[in-house]
């Protein structure tokens, strides 16, 4: 009960080649919570006290019939224009995003969890962080690599992650949007950027050499 949008960068689209559009019987099942009865009086925009999130009853279904529609409504499902009730539900929505850090994976550490330099990214910057981060490692260099696929919510162990770091540098194929959205969630770490806006990927040299300007 969550919409999903999926960020990318440039690269991805300009550089990848065709691939095969996977079978829809091969994705895992989408389950909707659906409410087949309840006792009592349906109230349909209440909200799982866990997940924050709604029932969905199947128009016309008999004993959950309720009233649809564009208007905002209180817990109880009546057209509500109070502005308390509008800044409850602004608040309760974005705890039902907020909470779905409770069902993703924790952020990856690629290499020791303390150190004196963790590399950040995002998107399709993965594979030349990476290689970078470990030939610096190779090296002999105490430098790790954080790669978020989650950005909003942020994995739960962020702060832990970050925090083992003496330095944060965060790679991005863009002038620092990740970065800029790093610095108001968690403003209680110092961010470094190495960033790239031609439209062409990292090579892994460049990460190396800025890697190393840092250290």
């Amino acid at each position: 009960m969550m919409p999903v949008i999926l960020m990318s960068e440039g690269f991805i689209a300009n550089g990848s080649e065709p691939w095969k559009i996977p079978a829809m019987a091969d994705y895992p099942a989408i389950k909707p919570p659906f409410i087949e009865s309840c006792e009592g009086h349906f109230n349909p925009y209440e909200r799982d006290p866990e997940t924050y999130v709604r029932k969905w009853a199947i128009p016309g279904k008999k004993g959950l019939e309720h009233r649809v529609g564009g208007l905002e409504k209180n817990p109880l499902g009546v057209i509500s224009s109070d502005p308390e009730n509008h800044a409850r539900m602004v608040a309760d929505r974005a705890e039902k995003v907020a909470r779905v850090a409770n069902y993703i994976p924790e952020l990856e550490v690629h290499g020791k969890e303390k150190g004196d330099v963790l590399v950040v990214g995002w998107g399709g910057t993965f594979g030349h962080l990476y290689t970078a981060v470990k030939t610096l490692q190779a090296q002999g260099k105490s430098v790790s690599l954080a790669h978020f696929d989650f950005i909003n919510p942020l994995p739960k162990n962020t702060d832990k992650v970050l925090g083992g770091f003496s330095k944060i540098i965060v790679c991005e194929l863009n002038s620092g949007q990740f970065v800029d959205y790093l610095r108001a969630k968690m403003p209680q770490f110092n961010y470094l950027q190495y960033n790239k806006v031609q439209g062409q990927p990292f090579i892994v040299s460049e990460i190396v050499d800025a890697v190393n300007a840092v250290l």
